[in-house]
């Protein structure tokens, strides 16, 4: 009874700041606008992030049809059950940096696309058998894919010998992502993921290693080199 009612006010809540942020410079709060509002309010976000949204983009000057598209990445990724907010996210960004509606949709459908293929490849492992695995490994895997790391490279990763634990295997792939996106070449960035997860290193240990690569990249120093002393023992 209890979770019902916390339920029930939560909509309240939801709705009543629906009304408020719609409303706006003195106007009446639409019809279609709360209609909108509510309708998105069901795709497994927090209320008041849908609704500031739809808010914003009324500000802006764009129609609820407008709105609709730059919902619907966001509607595709909850109907086909992978994590909405990845893509809801590209949303807020798009609209707090103020490009233009058509460029967001656009992003929000490449990261609804690379979403995809992080479930593909995941649900391909020997560890999973068909299944999709958490949504936080499809986010992060989507994230990796799109800091530029081949999708063949994240297909040996998957499937090394012995499977592996997802949550080392989540922060070895951020230290992946996080090197792609320095500039490493794919077949670097794969060996020093590859080292991580040999070597069984904790969070804190691939830290390291990731900020010494960086480093000694951003000094203008060659893989082979800071590779020959990524792993000795320290003075």
């Amino acid at each position: 009874m209890m979770k019902m009612r916390l339920r029930v006010r939560t909509g309240m809540v939801g709705l009543l700041l629906c009304g408020t942020v719609l409303a706006g410079d003195n106007q009446a709060p639409s019809g279609e606008w709360q209609s909108l509002c509510e309708r998105n309010r069901h795709i497994g976000l927090d209320a008041e992030r849908v609704t500031q949204m739809v808010g914003h983009c009324r500000k802006r000057g764009l129609s609820t049809r407008d709105t609709e598209t730059l919902l619907a990445p966001v509607r595709a990724a909850d109907r086909e059950s992978l994590p909405a907010e990845c893509v809801f996210i590209k949303v807020e960004e798009g609209l707090a940096k103020q490009v233009d509606a058509a460029r967001i949709v656009a992003a929000a459908e490449a990261r609804l696309e690379c979403l995809r293929k992080a479930r593909k490849l995941i649900a391909s492992t020997p560890s999973e058998r068909g299944g999709a695995g958490p949504p936080h490994l499809i986010t992060r895997t989507c994230l990796v894919l799109e800091s530029g790391l081949p999708e063949e490279v994240l297909e040996e990763l998957f499937s090394r010998h012995g499977g592996f634990r997802y949550g080392r295997l989540i922060q070895v792939l951020e230290a992946g992502e996080t090197l792609q996106l320095a500039g490493l070449d794919p077949r670097n960035t794969k060996q020093i993921m590859d080292d991580c997860l040999d070597r069984d290193l904790n969070r804190m240990e691939i830290m390291r290693a990731v900020d010494y690569v960086l480093a000694e990249h951003r000094n203008g120093q060659d893989f082979e080199t800071i590779y020959a002393k990524l792993w000795l023992p320290a003075d």
